[in-house]
């Protein structure tokens, strides 16, 4: 069949496999290119597709969605900034700070990075950020960063304040942010990707693994690796924490913050030196470039941001609870979670989430009861052991975090 031969060429080229995104999406780009291309035949249309670089682009173009927002899991940027102000300035007095954003979409991430850094202290001369996605389209508009309000879904934006200035096509964001990140088109599926360059400290990689099946997977991990200094720091997405167990890289053990440190060796053991940073508060400066009716509507837009998300249909309650966590609303994702649960008793998954959601509230015994719940409904579920491991281990409990582990490594023998 002509679509499983795209399939496999898209699994090839970019790493993508079809079951993460389902062969109706992939059909529908497919159908819809044919429509622009004016070609009534899939067998037709994959003619085109081996001979014209182009069109293959095109399609790449049609099945990737952006989605991302500033300062998005906004735990993983406060991590950043304290690792930096704490360990890496005191280790590196006199060397620049190299970060490597990779898919960075549209752009939303390498610049919360950008931000981030500079409310840190740094000048624009301490660190350098290589931002790189496979879509050409995704970034030209990361050159332009000219946003609407949806980049913008926390509830706390002073950074909308500072770095933004209100336009009739949008938000731009101000040069002094832009000219810190240096943006390239390239492909992490790519045996040569990125081999002349020198290693980074720092790596975020968040939401691409989920799209590529165990080989890909493996095979991402291993180029990441290759990447990063040796302790480089590598930040991942929730749902892709369990692949880097069993490998290089040791975790960070901190709530909602999904980032590890890379090794010498594959590692055992779920410890951490970083297990208790100390988080130092940092008040932000402000300007007002924003026009003043902005400002004093922005608790609205917030308000009206939030309404909108309570009312999703009933099946997508539980992803709304994961985007209101994600925004920091954590009461308001509980009580989404607690919804879903009345209604899906039995869901895994929903008390996995609320365990994140407690423990990030620092409600550690009652995030264990969740995850606990989780793997009575789920034996298998390897997130909910691994949340539940990483959090023994940051209670000094070694021997349970060990335990849960070497389940987990059972579990993956199976697969």
């Amino acid at each position: 069949m002509p679509q499983s031969v795209i399939e496999s060429l898209l699994k090839q080229k970019i790493g993508l496999d079809a079951n993460s995104i389902g062969s109706s999406t992939i059909a529908r780009a497919i159908y819809q290119r044919m429509a622009d291309c004016e070609i009534s035949t899939m067998a037709g249309y994959l003619g085109l597709l081996q001979e014209s670089p182009q069109e293959w682009e095109a399609l790449v173009e049609s099945i990737i969605i952006p989605e991302t927002w500033f300062f998005r899991e906004r735990e993983s940027f406060n991590y950043l900034k304290n690792y930096i102000l704490s360990e890496w300035l005191t280790n590196n007095p006199n060397r620049v700070l190299r970060i490597l954003s990779v898919p960075c979409s549209t752009g939303e991430e390498p610049y919360s990075i950008a931000i981030a850094l500079l409310e840190a202290g740094l000048t624009a001369a301490n660190f350098r950020i290589d931002a790189i996605d496979i879509s050409k389209k995704s970034l030209q508009v990361a050159q332009q960063a000219i946003y609407s309000q949806y980049s913008f879904r926390g509830t706390n934006t002073f950074f909308q304040e500072q770095y933004f200035q209100l336009t009739e096509t949008g938000y731009q964001l101000c040069q002094q942010v832009i000219s810190t990140v240096n943006f390239m088109q390239g492909n992490l599926a790519d045996a040569h990707f990125l081999t002349a360059t020198p290693a980074y400290d720092i790596v975020f990689c968040r939401n691409l693994l989920i799209y590529f099946d165990r080989a890909t997977k493996e095979q991402t991990i291993g180029v990441l690796e290759r990447l990063l200094t040796q302790k480089g720091l590598l930040f991942v997405g929730h749902g892709e924490a369990g692949w880097l167990l069993n490998t290089k890289f040791i975790p960070i053990c901190q709530p909602m913050v999904f980032a590890y440190r890379k090794s010498g060796n594959p590692h055992t053991s779920l410890k951490s030196n970083h297990s208790k940073t100390v988080v130092k508060k940092h008040r932000p400066s402000y300007k007002t470039s924003l026009k003043s009716s902005i400002t004093h509507n922005k608790q609205l837009v917030a308000d009206v941001e939030k309404l909108k998300l309570f009312n999703q249909p009933k099946e997508d309650l539980l992803e709304t609870a994961r985007t209101l966590a994600d925004r920091g609303c954590f009461q308001e994702a509980t009580q989404q979670c607690n919804n879903y649960l009345k209604q899906n008793p039995s869901s895994a998954k929903a008390y996995v989430l609320l365990g994140q959601i407690q423990q990030a509230t620092g409600q550690e015994e009652q995030a264990a009861q969740q995850f606990k719940k989780a793997i009575y409904l789920q034996p298998d579920c390897e997130e909910a052991l691994i949340h539940l491991a990483l959090l023994r281990e940051h209670q000094g409990d070694g021997t349970s975090a060990n335990l849960l582990l070497q389940r987990i490594q059972r579990l993956r023998k199976k697969k």
